[in-house]
């Protein structure tokens, strides 16, 4: 109901439970391919499911769509053992997926961004930070822009439990700005 979507808005309520229905509708790697349990369609079916889901709830629907975005990012970019780990887990949102670009003093543009990777062995060290992340505190696994060279962006999938990655709290301003829920 509406009171529901106000109160779940005001207490920053993440809804797992309504995604996870969502999820089980396809709703969470629609244009994922089906190879890895995506439904395979389209961006544009993508945009009329989204809109319709936003008449119900806007940011329900805008999470869904960056999940979906970062499912995207895998199955289109990630290697075989990427997909195989990730891509089944995020159709049925055991676990949850958000996209890192935004920082404190560039915002969303990519060019200003100041957040670097430096490969060490079989790893990367990150180090900058990134706000604005909708659902990262729920989120499982994030899908990080960086640099890894002077101009060089590169996209980095980064598990919840990396050692010394650090979450803070919106401030109580920024949540005024926002009714998605959750930042890390």
């Amino acid at each position: 109901s509406e009171m529901c979507i106000r109160d779940r808005d005001r207490t920053h309520h993440f809804p797992v439970d309504i995604l996870r229905e969502a999820a089980e509708l396809g709703f969470a790697t629609i244009y994922t391919s089906p190879d890895f349990g995506g439904c395979g369609l389209g961006r544009l079916e993508a945009s009329l499911i989204f809109e319709a889901l936003a008449t119900g709830c806007a940011s329900t629907s805008a999470y869904l769509s960056i999940h979906n975005m970062c499912a995207w990012m895998i199955d289109s970019f990630g290697t075989k053992e990427q997909k195989e780990k990730y891509l089944p887990r995020m159709a049925n949102l055991e676990i949850f997926s958000s996209y890192c670009l935004t920082e404190p003093n560039s915002g969303s543009d990519a060019a200003g961004m100041k957040t670097f990777a430096k490969k060490d062995g079989d790893y990367y060290i990150i180090n900058g930070s990134k706000t604005f992340i909708s659902g990262g505190s729920f989120s499982d696994v994030y899908i990080l822009m960086c640099l890894t060279g002077e101009k060089e962006i590169s996209t980095i999938i980064v598990d919840k439990n990396t050692p010394c990655l650090l979450y803070t709290s919106p401030s109580p301003r920024d949540r005024q700005k926002s009714r998605m829920p959750s930042s890390a």
